[in-house]
C-alpha cells in the first residue's frame, strides 16, 4: 500500500510539473509578439516600398513617403483618407440639413400640427394592390354620382316639358 501511495504522489507530481511546463510554453508563445513589438523603439517605423520608404509616425499616425537621392532624403506627407472621409461626412450632413429645411417649407407637406382627418386614417395598401379608399373618397364619389343623376333627371324633365310644348318632337 505504501508503494501505491508513493506512485500516486509521484504521478501527481509529474502531472503538476507537466501542466506547469505547458502553461509556461503557452505564456511564451503569447508573449512573443509583445517582445517583438517591444524591440522596435523610436517614434517612426519605416517600411520599404517601390521607389522609397513609407514612414509612420507612431505618435500622430501621420504617414509620409520618403525618397533619397545622392544621400539627401525628403519626405512628403501622404493624404489621409480619414480627413477626406470626415470632410465628405460634414458636407453630406450640411446637405441633409438644407434638404430637411426645404422639405419643411414645401407646400406639399401639411404642417405637422394638423392631425389627419378621421377618414384618412387607413393603413397603407400592400405593394401591387389597389389602395383602399378613405371615407372622404367614398363621400366624394357619391356626391359626384348624385350630381350626375340630378343633372340627368333635370335634362329628362326639361326634354319632357319641351316635348309637351311641341308634340311633333320625337323622344
Amino acid at each position: 500500500m505504501l508503494k501505491t501511495l508513493r506512485c500516486d504522489r509521484r504521478h501527481d507530481r509529474d502531472r503538476t510539473w507537466a501542466r506547469g511546463l505547458v502553461a509556461t510554453g503557452a505564456l511564451l508563445l503569447l508573449a512573443a509578439p509583445a517582445w517583438a513589438a517591444g524591440e522596435a523603439t523610436g517614434r517612426y517605423t519605416m517600411s520599404p516600398t517601390e521607389g522609397g520608404v513609407i514612414r509612420l509616425d507612431r505618435e500622430t499616425g501621420a504617414m509620409s513617403f520618403c525618397t533619397g537621392k545622392d544621400g539627401a532624403w525628403s519626405c512628403k506627407e501622404m493624404p489621409e483618407s480619414e480627413n477626406d472621409l470626415a470632410q465628405r461626412v460634414d458636407e453630406l450632413e450640411r446637405e441633409n440639413r438644407a434638404l430637411r429645411a426645404q422639405a419643411e417649407r414645401s407646400p406639399v407637406h401639411p404642417p405637422a400640427s394638423e392631425p389627419p382627418a378621421a377618414g384618412d386614417l387607413v393603413p397603407p395598401a400592400p405593394p401591387g394592390d389597389l389602395p383602399v379608399p378613405t371615407e372622404r373618397d367614398v363621400d366624394k364619389l357619391f356626391d359626384y354620382v348624385e350630381g350626375m343623376v340630378r343633372k340627368f333627371k333635370e335634362r329628362i324633365d326639361r326634354l319632357e316639358r319641351e316635348a309637351q310644348k311641341e308634340p311633333d318632337l320625337p323622344l
